[in-house]
């Protein structure tokens, strides 16, 4: 959620300052989306890496033709 929130508001300053013709301002944007990005983790890969090789139960459904 905090990663899409620096995206919007790195559009908003990237968008503001074209508009507004300040070039600081987009080039904050720049550094909000750059430090959004590379801030990230991946919450959803640390949570099934520490189980042991179960894959999750969707996955299972499909291979099994259930779905």
């Amino acid at each position: 959620m905090r990663t899409l929130l620096l995206v919007l508001a790195a559009i908003a300053l990237v968008i503001g300052g074209f508009v507004g013709d300040r070039p600081w301002m987009w080039g904050l944007g720049l550094l909000v989306g750059l430090g959004a990005l590379l801030g990230d983790g991946d919450p959803v890969q640390a949570r099934y890496a520490e189980r042991d090789a179960e894959t999750p139960y969707t996955v299972r459904r499909m291979r099994n033709g259930d779905l």
